[in-house]
């Protein structure tokens, strides 16, 4: 940690208030040395003397108190404060020399009760200088030496045998309170250097925690502090927004059963373990439960917190929400998986028969020529399509999807669909029919983006069809508005599925030796297309009324 250093300035200011907050306790010790000076030798020194010296003192310690007030008024002011230090020492310099001429002004000759006295007072005045002006040792050697000095140098003019007893106790007090007034002196500075470098550490430690406590508050990722109880702590804002409880409700909540689904709970425990181990437990990925009861994905970032003794007592998590990100891996990996699938396997067809055509065995053969040709044409139609499919929805996404709404005729269109898709019912045995269909039905659409929904659905229902089924084409017409729905009988649709199944690259068999193809993008490009015609793309699904897609168009009137 860097050491923290207290400059100068800030020493002086410190001392400055020290030497100014006495100053009360010195006007008052002033006044009762002027009046126990009166008391003491108003009969034993001429009355001109006693009272001129305490006229000055009197008159000085009235300076000294103006002076204090003073300084209450500019204390807060660094340049005055360190104005005023200069006053002050010449009027303490100028007080100690008024008190020092006390030595001589004072002095009875040949009345040893009176010099006793007047040492007695001196020293007592001097001691309690020593406690009152200790911060700054200069000031405080000068006002003692100028203070004694006086009543030294009149004993030793005086040339008694008292007088030269009297200056060595002098001497030795003077001596013994210098000594005294350094050491304090020495401990007054270096409790001020503490208190300005704790003063110091405690405002970087206030910053600090202001910047942590900011960051906190202000960081997108949840901040989540909790105890070797799993108990929550600490509970920040961006906490809220991802969890949905306020901090009141979170604080001192146990933290897995708060936002752990029941089959994750256990994991904090093992988490908590690990950490405590050390055992790379600092980074993993949870499933967490919002107050609403929606599933979302966290990653946790983990810090441990330790008491004086190493003892582990918490963990501080960073939590981001990754459920989206989760998703795109998903979807990336469903894209391989689909996309691969969906290429190889027209590749390979086409490649062994033109490589057949190539290899010149089926010259002879004009019929089999063909069929290789077909197939070869078919695969390329299947690649053609996944590669409008994977277009379209770049165009969906981007907003670069053109649409061309007019009136058109849905019974037509939708005859023209099936008849489109008969070939490929007739491949899976599977027979189309029709339901509440009327001789015409005008709506306002955009009859290619509906022929490929359309299409779509109907070729979804055949291809997901038992075999030698039948698929049904509906159309429930009410005043404004008319119902389209495909149903057939085949696989039961689970509603847990229903979110993933309009999204990107979903199929309910992903894997690569998948029975039936596809690109998983055909019911995500429906809905899209239906959103822009005000409708939505949805479906029914049961073991005894099979499965239907359905949407709704407005009428014409």
């Amino acid at each position: 940690m860097t050491r923290i250093q207290a400059a100068p300035q800030s020493i002086l200011l410190e001392q400055l208030k020290l030497l100014f907050n006495v100053l009360p306790h010195g006007v008052l010790a002033n006044l009762c040395c002027v009046l126990l000076a009166i008391f003491l030798f108003n009969n034993a020194v001429p009355s001109p003397q006693l009272y001129t010296w305490a006229a000055l003192l009197l008159f000085l310690t009235l300076f000294r108190w103006l002076h204090y007030r003073r300084y209450l008024h500019v204390r807060d002011n660094i340049t005055q404060s360190l104005n005023l230090w200069s006053q002050f020492r010449i009027l303490s310099f100028i007080l100690a020399g008024a008190f020092g001429s006390a030595g001589f002004l004072l002095f009875v000759e040949g009345d040893l009760i009176a010099q006793l006295n007047l040492c007695l007072l001196i020293i007592c005045m001097a001691a309690f200088i020593v406690t009152a002006i200790s911060p700054n040792a200069e000031l405080v050697v000068t006002f003692l030496l100028l203070q004694t000095a006086p009543l030294i140098l009149t004993l030793y003019l005086n040339h008694s045998d008292v007088g030269a007893y009297l200056i060595w106790l002098m001497a030795i007090m003077l001596a013994l309170m210098l000594l005294s007034a350094l050491r304090i002196n020495r401990a007054i500075i270096r409790s001020i250097v503490l208190s300005i470098e704790a003063g110091e550490r405690e405002k970087q430690l206030h910053n600090y925690q202001e910047r942590l406590s900011h960051y906190i508050n202000e960081t997108p990722l949840a901040v989540i502090e909790w105890n070797c109880n799993l108990e929550v702590i600490q509970w920040n804002p961006a906490a809220v927004s991802l969890f949905g409880y306020n901090a009141t409700e979170a604080t001192g909540q146990f933290l897995p059963a708060l936002i752990l689904p029941k089959t994750e709970q256990d994991q904090l425990w093992q988490a908590w373990a690990q950490l405590e181990n050390d055992a790379g437990g600092h980074q993993f990925i949870l499933s967490s439960r919002r107050q609403n009861g929606t599933l979302i994905h966290g990653e946790w970032f983990n810090t441990t917190l330790h008491d004086q003794s190493g003892k582990m007592i918490g963990v501080m998590s960073l939590i981001q929400d990754v459920t989206q990100r989760l998703e795109n891996e998903r979807l990336k990996e469903e894209f391989v998986s689909i996309v691969s699938h969906e290429l190889r396997t027209p590749v390979t067809s086409i490649k062994g028969s033109l490589a057949l055509l190539a290899s010149g065995v089926m010259d002879d053969d004009s019929d089999s020529g063909r069929e290789m040709l077909d197939i070869a044409l078919q695969n390329t139609e299947r690649l053609h399509l996944l590669i409008n499919d994977i277009l379209d929805v770049d165009k969906l996404e981007s907003g670069h999807m053109e649409y061309r709404f007019r009136e058109a005729d849905l019974v037509q269109l939708l005859m023209d669909v099936i008849r489109a898709n008969s070939s490929y019912a007739e491949k899976f045995d599977i027979k189309v029919a029709t339901s509440g269909f009327p001789e015409q039905l005008i709506v306002y659409m955009d009859p290619d983006r509906m022929n490929q929904v359309l299409t779509n659905l109907l070729s979804n229902a055949i291809k997901f069809s038992e075999n030698s089924g039948k698929v049904t084409v509906l159309l429930d017409t009410e005043t404004d508005k008319v119902r389209i729905g495909i149903n057939n009988f085949g696989e039961v649709i689970e509603d847990s599925a229903r979110e993933r199944l309009f999204s990107k690259f979903f199929q309910r068999d992903s894997s690569t030796t998948r029975s039936r193809e596809g690109s998983g993008l055909g019911l995500y490009i429906c809905k899209k297309i239906l959103e822009r015609h005000g409708s939505g793309l949805d479906y029914v699904s049961t073991r005894e009324k099979g499965t239907t897609f359905f949407f709704s168009l407005n009428i014409q009137p």
